[in-house]
């Protein structure tokens, strides 16, 4: 029985009837679109930017009111706007047609206001060199100053922030409206908790008890909690109570339940060694002699504290290569599979 929680996916538009817990974040976020058009979203990794972008504001808009057009950097940001604007394109258009131009021509194939949302932004400042990082606020710039039927948005990690303060000369209204998301409180997880399980129908033991001590198994109560962490904790619930229940019987969270669960640090170490192991064991079925390669792979993509780390693919083959003697196809098919497994997010 496949478990319906997100685990590591951010939600999308169609998740829109149990995506809980966020309701002031976006009412707020619906509100300053409106007000100027570029806004500054930031927040730690793991608060849920991109869930509360693709499911909230997605879900306050009717789909002829807007155009949302989602841009990664990859290689470089300018051209990657370039391909993302080229995919919406109905009129003719050439490569060397100015970005703000692209932009009019669109409005006026689909008649709807053009959403620029520029998520995990930090990647330019991260990857991206100092001249791509000036190009891309100039033309930031333009669009802001144009009057355009466009809105930009950008999200990013709160602990790049501070390398904006560098480019507000060029647009000095780059902090004007802006807003931080924070990690969860107990209220927000509470609703999350009691959401997604009576849509799912999942019934709960002693329900305030329950939903309190999941609570607690994530974090010291004076944190908050990170919207992912909650997901794949409710996750292995769900995994372990199907495999603890009958065919024919429902699906419970009870205490007993969290007490085989464990804590989150327990839930993610088993699931990271299980996945772990299996990938080692495809990698050796294909013949590969090194031993600790997908290990290898994902530290060399996540930074001390867990966090998604940014770098270039080349860079990922040249270091483990040197180190490790690991090859370009053992290195792809570690993060297909980490990938595969929603460990890592594949950017498209």
């Amino acid at each position: 029985m496949k478990s319906p929680f997100k685990f590591l996916d951010a939600y999308t538009k169609a998740d829109k009837d149990i995506f809980f817990g966020r309701d002031v974040e976006v009412e707020e976020l619906y509100d300053r679109v409106f007000e100027t058009n570029l806004v500054l979203l930031y927040g730690a990794s793991g608060t849920g930017k991109t869930s509360i972008i693709n499911c909230g504001l997605a879900n306050m808009f009717e789909n002829t009111d807007w155009l949302p057009i989602h841009v990664r950097r990859k290689k470089n940001i300018i051209d990657s706007l370039h391909d993302c604007l080229d995919r919406y394109s109905v009129s003719q258009t050439y490569d060397k047609t100015e970005i703000k131009k692209k932009i009019k021509s669109i409005y006026l194939d689909h008649f709807k206001p053009i959403y620029l949302i520029f998520d995990q932004f930090e990647e330019l400042f991260v990857l991206g060199s100092e001249p791509e990082q000036i190009v891309f606020f100039e033309v930031l710039r333009e669009l802001v100053e144009e009057g355009l039927q466009c809105k930009i948005l950008l999200s990013m990690r709160e602990e790049y922030i501070a390398y904006l303060s560098a480019y507000e000369v060029i647009i000095p209204t780059l902090f004007d409206n802006r807003q931080r998301i924070e990690k969860m409180g107990t209220l927000q997880l509470q609703e999350v908790i009691k959401g997604t399980t009576e849509a799912f129908g999942i019934a709960i033991e002693e329900v305030e008890r329950v939903v309190d001590q999941i609570i607690l198994k994530l974090r010291d109560p004076k944190e908050g909690v990170e919207l992912s962490s909650l997901q794949v904790y409710l996750d292995s619930m769900y995994r372990k109570a199907v495999g603890m229940k009958l065919p024919d019987e429902p699906v419970v969270f009870s205490p007993e339940l969290i007490d085989e669960t464990g804590q989150f640090e327990d839930v993610i170490e088993v699931f990271l060694r299980e996945q772990v192991y299996q990938i080692e064991e495809e990698l050796k079925a294909k013949g590969s002699k090194v031993k600790g390669i997908p290990t290898t792979v994902l530290f060399s993509l996540v930074t001390e504290d867990g966090t998604k780390k940014a770098i270039e693919a080349d860079s990922i083959y040249k270091l483990l290569f040197k180190r490790k003697g690991i090859t370009k196809s053992e290195i792809d098919y570690c993060i297909q599979r980490f990938q595969e497994l929603r460990i890592l997010q594949e950017v498209t």
